[in-house]
């Protein structure tokens, strides 16, 4: 259906696990739950912000991240040291692939051990997350906090590791190297 200003309007049923219910209609675009109020929501995460920690352990999450993450978020250790942040939806497929590994697998089961100390956490009307204590101690934030996004998720550095890190790791020989084993 057309309005008057030339507005194409479609009514559907969303099903919030799978989608538009009926199997989908081929006058919905592609990517069409991503249309909101004339903005798109991001496909990707990108950007990086300096915050501080507040003395509650909340941080806030930068207002371009924020509509991902309208469905709440889970906070787990991340991997050197820092902390991740994934939207609701990106930490659904991630529990969904562990669930399916089985008691036997020991790398599996690492992985699983890794990410139990992780919490569920919504923002506050402020963007704020609470980021729990021992998430804090593992990722050695205690002030200045760095808020980056990484494609699918958002990464929490203490600032001084996340410093030490870049110094570490992102001399322009070694991304070169590694951007072109990945054929970028």
């Amino acid at each position: 259906m057309t309005s008057p200003g030339g507005i194409v309007v479609v009514s559907c049923t969303i099903n919030p696990r799978s989608g538009v219910d009926g199997g989908g209609s081929p006058e919905i675009p592609e990517g069409w739950w991503r249309l909101r109020r004339g903005k798109r929501t991001p496909k990707m995460l990108t950007g990086e912000v300096e915050h501080q920690l507040d003395d509650r352990g909340r941080v806030a999450v930068p207002r371009p991240f924020r509509e991902i993450m309208e469905h709440g978020g889970f906070v787990t250790r991340g991997w050197y040291g820092c902390l991740f942040l994934f939207p609701w939806e990106e930490w659904r497929k991630i529990e969904d692939r562990l669930n399916q590994v089985r008691i036997t697998d020991m790398n599996g089961d690492i992985v699983k051990q890794f990410f139990s100390g992780g919490a569920k956490v919504f923002l506050d009307r402020q963007g704020r997350i609470n980021i729990p204590a021992s998430l804090r101690e593992h990722a050695g934030i205690k002030g200045d906090v760095v808020v980056r996004g990484v494609i699918n998720r958002i990464e929490i550095w203490g600032k001084d590791r996340w410093v030490s890190y870049q110094e570490e790791q992102f001399s322009p020989e070694q991304i070169m190297e590694k951007a072109a084993a990945l054929g970028i």
